[in-house]
């Protein structure tokens, strides 16, 4: 190959990596880029959860050193695993679906206070999350949703919104004695 030739190849590299870098590093951050999750962790460390929601309260703790969850109350009562299997994952990072404010003054205009729904999940090392979600927004698709010590004000989509509802409003309990089987989902 021509000396000539490679050094005009490199000098066009160079030009090009060099404009390149320029440009990625003066450029102004992205507006449009939004936070994707209200929060993260691993699902494993999840080990405590509370739903409140329409005026009822219902309580799950994972069984120390074991996969098994059980609904809080005297007896605890293991959940339907063909109903709770996936929701430590629903729960270990809610999925935003738009961040609407950086901060908001009137938290009752959203629905969020009072809050229609209080999600409390603990984790292993004693942090807990706490967030509540308020009423859906206008197109219906979303709910509103704040992460308590977060100014935010963010949407979840509605369909999770009401599967961790029912968490309180249809606890995944085993049936009671002459109940028929709860149907898998």
């Amino acid at each position: 190959m021509n000396v000539r030739l490679s050094i005009l190849l490199v000098a066009v590299l160079i030009f090009f990596g060099g404009t390149f870098l320029v440009v990625k590093l003066t450029r102004a951050p992205d507006k449009t880029t939004e936070r994707q999750w209200m929060y993260k962790v691993d699902e494993d460390d999840v080990i405590h959860i509370s739903v409140s929601h329409a005026g009822q309260t219902v309580s799950y703790d994972k069984k120390p050193g074991s996969e098994q969850w059980f609904i809080a109350g005297d007896p605890p009562a293991p959940v339907v695993q063909a109903r709770w299997s996936a929701t430590p994952l629903l729960l270990s990072g809610p999925q935003v679906s738009r961040v609407l404010a950086a901060s908001f003054q009137n938290p009752a205009a959203y629905g969020l206070e009072p809050p229609d729904s209080r999600v409390i999940v603990s984790v292993r090392g004693g942090l807990t999350y706490e967030f509540h979600m308020g009423s859906p927004t206008p197109d219906g698709q979303n709910q509103y949703a704040r992460l308590v010590g977060d100014p935010e004000l963010f949407t979840v989509p509605e369909i999770w919104a009401r599967v961790i509802n029912e968490l309180a409003t249809k606890p995944p309990r085993p049936p009671a004695e002459g109940e028929p089987a709860p149907a898998k989902i």
